[in-house]
């Protein structure tokens, strides 16, 4: 009988802490905000100086706008090439949309490979970190993709090419299913809940990184999981700005819904979709890639068997090429 309930003893401590870690956390985290926000003011100092610090090293953006939408002002950035011309400026720009906790900075060795043939505009998702400042709470995927369509609206773009990555591939065909008139073309990197839904564990290691009481290196380990292990290299700029922005930064926004299959179906624009084969983000990449090509009408779908989720860091220039080539070929 004792030492039944000295087992007892230890399963309930064994249960207990683990439970109630996650139970404080939660507490911490339910601050009754409806807004994503910072979490505190040293945070977003430090972040901002690691923003200007990445952005600095882009190409000197031409225009900065600060879009005014139903959700609140959104940052963007358009890069054009010395010496363009009246023609290249005719030509439907691409608009960059970078991953979760992730702001324009992550293009940081993109935008010169891509900004040679069309101007590049890239955007701050609202309710991410980076300069966009939500100021109304989106309560779902029309909310999504109507503070896009007025940020492309605002900024005169009659027709883009949208370029998404991971989460920004699901902002772009969120939006382009929904306003398709503005969307010239959409080209894709490994992007989340279009072709797949997230696996369970993938979801549950994503939550943790918005822990307060997790160690700062719980969210190196994640993005070196995503990454198929690859080290987390703090001289590199794009890991940094990635870095502060999780750290920092608190998401108060409904988790992306499944782009519906229907909808995938009866979209009538170009889409090129980069899968990567050792993606964790999906729970099968073949079988996903598989639902693009059956759905998509219009679809280039490339799966790249080596990759990781972080596809377009890995094969940076001949992923830009391609893009470059598949808009070519639709103004």
């Amino acid at each position: 009988m004792r030492i039944k309930r000295m087992v007892t003893g230890v399963l309930v401590i064994a249960v207990g802490i683990p439970v109630g870690f996650v139970a404080l956390n939660v507490a911490l985290m339910v601050d009754g905000a409806e807004l994503s926000h910072w979490r505190s003011e040293e945070s977003r100092l430090r972040f901002e100086k690691t923003y200007a610090e990445t952005l600095a090293l882009m190409p000197e953006p031409v225009e900065t706008h600060d879009v005014e939408t139903s959700f609140g002002v959104v940052r963007a950035y358009r890069f054009e090439r010395q010496g363009a011309d009246a023609a290249y400026r005719a030509r439907d720009p691409l608009v960059l949309l970078p991953g979760h906790s992730a702001p324009v900075p992550m293009w940081q060795g993109t935008v010169s490979d891509l900004y040679t043939d069309r101007a590049v505009v890239a955007i701050d998702l609202l309710g991410q970190p980076g300069m966009s400042v939500p100021t109304r709470k989106v309560v779902d995927s029309a909310d999504q993709a109507q503070w896009l369509e007025e940020t492309l609206a605002g900024m005169g773009l009659e027709r883009v090419h949208l370029v998404g990555v991971s989460f920004g591939g699901w902002t772009a065909m969120n939006h382009a299913t929904r306003h398709p008139a503005r969307v010239a073309s959409v080209s894709l990197f490994d992007p989340v809940m279009v072709f797949s839904r997230i696996p369970g564990k993938t979801m549950v290691a994503a939550m943790l990184t918005e822990f307060p009481l997790m160690p700062d290196r719980y969210d190196d380990w994640f993005m070196s999981w995503t990454a198929g292990g690859a080290p987390v290299d703090e001289s590199v700029p794009e890991a940094r700005i990635i870095g502060a922005g999780i750290e920092g930064y608190s998401v108060v926004q409904p988790a992306p819904a499944p782009i519906p299959e229907a909808a995938l179906g009866e979209l009538d624009v170009p889409v090129q979709a980069f899968i990567a084969g050792r993606s964790v983000m999906h729970v099968d990449p073949a079988a996903a890639a598989e639902v693009a090509r059956v759905r998509l009408r219009r679809g280039v779908v490339v799966v790249k068997p080596e990759a990781t989720h972080a596809i377009h860091g890995e094969h940076a220039k001949e992923l830009n090429a391609r893009v470059r080539e598949f808009v070519s070929r639709r103004r």
